[in-house]
């Protein structure tokens, strides 16, 4: 997916070096052969946490799609026990807000500007 923003961090590095790493979850969303979005879990290095990520290319959002990988991948961090996964989203992405609340993360009280904090409990 093209983002002007992405810089690999050393987390995407290795998953994306190391695809069987059973550390970290990486799924990708397909149409046809085009890669329209991704949702992953990485551990925090903060016990049994997971960080988040998600994302879809506009014309794929709406139709379930973020919901599916979103609770495909609290599945996964459940099964392998982790207690909390988190996630950092723009106060203003309303679309996102809504799926994260309906998966079950609720809003921290951490709120940095534009940016939230938003956790799941496991």
């Amino acid at each position: 997916m093209r983002t002007s923003r992405f810089e690999p961090t050393p987390a995407w590095e290795h998953a994306l070096a190391n695809p069987d790493c059973p550390c970290h979850l990486l799924l990708v969303a397909v149409d046809k052969s085009r890669i329209i979005g991704w949702c992953r879990v990485f551990p925090s290095g903060e016990g049994r946490e997971g960080e988040v990520g998600l994302g879809l290319l506009a014309p794929y959002r709406n139709r379930g799609l973020g919901t599916r990988m979103l609770r495909q991948a609290i599945e996964w961090a459940r099964e392998r026990q982790f207690t909390r996964l988190k996630l950092i989203t723009r106060v203003d992405n309303e679309r996102a807000i809504h799926v994260f609340k309906r998966c079950g993360f609720t809003a921290n009280d951490s709120t940095q500007g534009e940016w939230m904090e938003m956790t799941f409990s496991l």
